[in-house]
């Protein structure tokens, strides 16, 4: 990939182009180019492209991340943002969810590659995980940029987070937060501010909705995939 892209895309989310940040995230890309000949991890596969709708758009949420914060990437898929973000901020101790066992074994293979400790991969899948008391509540920033319904992402991702900690949800113009207020009030959820940004040389408009977790989450959530299909918070 070329690095002149990386470090454009590093500059335009106010982040430091160190040589090291440069080298792993060609490497990243590079290693992400060739795996998506065999398997489908992205759609976006020129480099202008990934620099901007990739790896910008994950580094868009470098500074609302408290540093030292452990943080999961809800469905990770190739690793944005959360390897992504790992690239940038070492201090972060990462995991990578995704129910698809090929995106996992990518992201295992990608962390090993670029040598990068404090970061590992999970398969499965959020609702479980959120009823897991070795994950629920223990996790100060969850984040999600799939283009689930945001009372969904916050029924799967909440759960994960510690009380006082910080869900953030990517989502596009439209940021969903009117349709989310019952989801917020039973999950013991509140936004904190809604950060709206232009992708450069695209029609994206982005919003990140930034949640706190308030309280604990009512144990009956996360409910079933089922059940949140039926009927959604």
């Amino acid at each position: 990939m070329d690095e002149g892209i990386i470090v454009k895309a590093l500059e335009r989310a106010d982040i430091a182009a160190s040589p090291e940040v440069v080298r792993r995230t060609a490497l990243f890309v590079e290693h992400l180019k060739k795996v998506n000949e065999k398997i489908n991890l992205t759609a976006i596969t020129d480099d202008e492209s990934i620099g901007t709708r990739h790896l910008q758009d994950s580094w868009m949420l470098c500074s609302y991340i408290p540093k030292g914060s452990t943080l999961i990437d809800v469905s990770s898929g190739a690793g944005f943002p959360g390897l992504a973000l790992k690239i940038v901020r070492p201090d972060l101790d990462v995991t990578l969810l995704d129910s698809v066992r090929k995106k996992t074994d990518f992201l295992d293979n990608a962390v090993e590659l670029l040598d990068l400790d404090q970061v590992r991969a999970i398969h499965g899948r959020a609702e479980e995980l959120g009823r897991d008391r070795l994950y629920r509540d223990r996790f100060d920033v969850a984040v999600a940029r799939a283009v689930t319904a945001l009372p969904t992402l916050l029924e799967l991702s909440l759960p994960l987070v510690r009380p006082g900690g910080l869900f953030i949800a990517m989502k596009g113009r439209d940021d969903e937060t009117a349709a989310s207020k019952r989801a917020l009030e039973e999950l013991r959820g509140r936004i904190e501010k809604v950060v709206r940004y232009e992708l450069p040389d695209t029609d994206h408009a982005r919003s990140l909705v930034i949640v706190k977790k308030l309280f604990p989450t009512p144990l009956r959530y996360p409910r079933r995939m089922a059940a949140i299909k039926k009927s959604s918070l």
